[in-house]
C-alpha cells in the first residue's frame, strides 16, 4: 500500500534508500515522483519510464541531489532511424545494451522460465472479444485490471501460404478488345488519394489486381476501388499473363527494378515519379528503351498535362517572336513545406532526396515549355542548420534554345500559403499560373484571367488519359523518352551542382 511504501523502502535498503528508482506507473498525478524522491538514496537516480506527472518537488530532490531522467523506453537505438529502419547496430563494445539486445534478453528470460509474467495477467480475452478488452483498459467497465491478454485460435496448418485473394463480388474476366487490364504495385497514400480515384473516374481499363508488401493495404485499396484481387506478391502482378498495364506506385527505391521487370515481361508501365534514383539505374533503363518492340513507358509528370499548362504553352508559342525562336525566362516557386529529416523521402537510398524525388516535377514542367530537356544547371541552397536537407534550393536551368528556368524549391515557408506559382516572360508576352487554379495571360496591354471552374487541376487525369490513348492507338509515348531521361539527369546534375558549387553541364 502507498502509506507503507516509504517504511518498506527504508527497511529493505537498511535505511540508505534505493540506488535507482524506476517509475512505471501511468497516472497524471505527481505522487509517484514525490514517492520516488522519498525512497531514493542520497545522490540516487530516479527514472520515469511510465507517463506520470512531472512536477518535481524541489526540496527533497535538492536535499538529496537526485538525478532525474525521463526514459524513451526500450534502450539505445529507440527513435534512431538508422538503427530501427536500416538495421545499423551499435557495437557491443561501446553500447552493451541496445533496444534489440534488451528485448532479446527479455525473451530469453521468458523462454527459460526465469521470468514468470503469469501473476501479472488479470484478464484474458479471445481476439473476437477484443472490444471488451479495450473497454476494460480505457476505464469504460470500471473494473480493476493489471495485465490484459488477447488470445488467438490455433489455425489449421496450410502447406502453402496464400499471396493472392480474390475479392467477393469481383468478376474474373479477361479484358474486352482494346481494354487493358491494370495491375497496381503499391497502395500507399498517393495511390489511394490520387491515382486510384483518377483510374476510377476515367474508366477504360479492367481493374485486375493491387499488390503491396503486406497485402493488407492492397486488399483495402482493391475493395475500395473495385479491383478483382489483392496480393502480397509483386511477382504475381509482374508475370501475370492477364495483366497488360502496370502502375508502379511503390517507394522510390523500387521504381527502376519494377519498371525494368514489367517492361521485360511485355507490360506497359505507368511509373510514378521519380523513374530512378541513381544514374546507374537510369543507364539500364535507357539501354532497355532502345528496343523497338518494348511496350510503352510513362512517368507520372502530370503537371504538363494540366489544362492550364497546355493553355500557357500555346499562348507563349504564338506570335512572331516565339515562332522565330526567341527564348523565355521562367520562374517556378514551390512552397514545398518541411519534411522531417528521418522521413524516408529524405533518405538518398530510399527516396533519393527531395530534388530527385519531387524536384523532377518542376524540371519537367519547364522542359515541357521549352520542348527539350536542360543542357546545364547551377544550384545554391540555404544552410540546413539541422532542420533541412538541401530543400531550400534555387536552381537555374539552361535549355538548348537559350531559355532560362529558375526553380525556387522551398521548405521554410508556411503550409497555408499556396504551393506553386509560375511566371513566364517571352516575346512581349507574360503568363502567370497560380497553383493550377488561376491563369493570367498578358500581351499588348491586354490581360486575360482564367479561373478553373472545377478547382485545382494538376493534370493527373490528363496524364492517365494520354497514357491509355497511346496504348489503345499504338501511338508514341505521351512524354518523349529523351525528355524523361533528360529531366532525370538534370536532377542528378542539380544535386552535383549544389555539392560542388558550380555549373554542371548535362550529358
Amino acid at each position: 500500500q502507498r502509506e507503507q511504501a516509504e517504511e518498506a523502502g527504508r527497511s529493505f535498503s537498511r535505511g540508505l534508500g534505493f540506488d535507482v528508482v524506476l517509475i512505471c506507473a501511468d497516472t497524471r498525478a505527481n505522487d509517484p515522483i514525490e514517492l520516488a524522491g522519498q525512497i531514493a538514496r542520497d545522490r540516487g537516480r530516479v527514472v520515469a519510464v511510465g507517463a506520470v506527472g512531472l512536477a518535481i518537488p524541489r526540496k527533497i530532490y535538492y536535499e538529496k541531489e537526485l538525478f532525474f531522467q525521463v526514459s524513451r523506453s526500450y534502450g539505445p537505438g529507440r527513435y534512431d532511424a538508422a538503427y530501427e529502419e536500416r538495421g545499423q547496430d551499435y557495437p557491443a563494445g561501446y553500447v552493451r545494451w541496445t533496444e534489440g539486445r534488451n528485448l532479446e534478453s527479455f525473451v530469453e528470460l521468458l523462454g527459460s522460465g526465469r521470468l514468470d509474467v503469469h501473476p501479472l495477467i488479470s484478464h484474458r480475452f479471445p481476439i473476437e472479444d477484443a472490444t471488451q478488452a479495450y473497454e476494460l483498459i480505457t476505464g469504460k467497465r470500471r473494473e480493476p485490471f493489471l495485465g490484459v491478454l488477447l488470445t488467438y485460435p490455433h489455425p489449421e496448418p496450410v502447406e502453402t501460404p496464400h499471396t493472392r485473394v480474390a475479392l467477393p463480388g469481383s468478376i474474373e474476366t479477361r479484358p474486352l478488345a482494346g481494354e487493358p487490364a491494370l495491375g497496381v504495385l503499391g497502395a500507399g497514400n498517393y495511390a489511394t488519394a490520387v491515382f486510384l480515384p483518377t483510374v476510377k473516374k476515367v474508366g477504360g481499363v479492367r481493374k485486375a489486381a493491387v499488390a503491396s508488401a503486406s497485402g493488407l493495404t492492397a486488399r483495402h485499396a482493391a475493395q475500395r476501388f473495385g479491383f478483382s484481387s489483392a496480393s502480397s506478391s509483386e511477382e504475381e502482378i509482374l508475370t501475370s499473363a492477364d495483366i497488360t498495364v502496370i502502375a508502379i506506385l511503390t517507394r522510390h527505391q523500387h521504381h527502376a527494378r519494377q519498371t525494368l521487370a514489367a517492361l521485360r515481361n511485355g507490360k506497359h508501365v505507368y511509373c510514378e515519379k521519380p523513374l530512378v534514383i541513381t544514374a546507374e539505374e537510369l543507364d539500364e533503363i535507357e539501354a532497355a528503351l532502345t528496343s523497338e518492340t518494348l511496350p510503352l513507358l510513362m512517368v507520372g509528370f502530370n503537371r504538363r498535362f494540366a489544362p492550364f499548362a497546355v493553355r500557357l504553352r500555346d499562348f507563349l508559342s504564338a506570335g512572331a517572336g516565339a515562332s522565330s525562336g526567341e527564348p523565355f525566362v521562367a520562374h517556378y516557386r514551390v512552397n514545398a513545406g518541411v519534411i522531417p529529416l528521418n522521413h524516408w523521402t529524405q533518405d538518398p537510398a530510399q527516396g533519393g532526396g527531395r530534388i530527385i524525388g519531387e524536384g523532377c516535377h518542376f524540371v519537367d514542367f519547364l522542359t515541357f515549355l521549352a520542348g527539350a530537356a536542360p543542357v546545364s544547371v547551377s544550384a545554391r541552397a540555404l544552410p540546413d542548420n539541422g532542420r533541412y536537407r538541401q530543400d531550400n534550393v534555387l536552381l537555374t536551368l539552361t535549355f538548348p534554345d537559350g531559355s532560362l528556368g529558375h526553380i525556387a524549391y522551398l521548405a521554410n515557408g508556411d503550409k497555408s500559403f499556396p504551393k506553386e506559382r509560375v511566371e513566364v516572360f517571352r516575346a512581349g508576352r507574360v503568363a502567370v499560373l497560380d497553383d493550377f487554379r488561376r491563369l493570367e495571360l498578358v500581351q499588348d496591354g491586354r490581360r486575360q484571367v482564367l479561373q478553373s471552374r472545377l478547382g485545382q487541376d494538376k493534370g493527373h487525369r490528363g496524364a492517365w488519359t494520354a497514357f491509355l490513348d497511346a496504348i489503345r492507338k499504338n501511338g508514341p509515348p505521351p512524354i518523349a523518352y529523351n525528355e524523361i531521361t533528360g529531366v532525370t539527369r538534370a536532377t542528378f546534375a542539380a544535386v552535383q551542382a549544389l555539392a560542388e558549387n558550380r555549373v554542371v553541364n548535362i550529358q
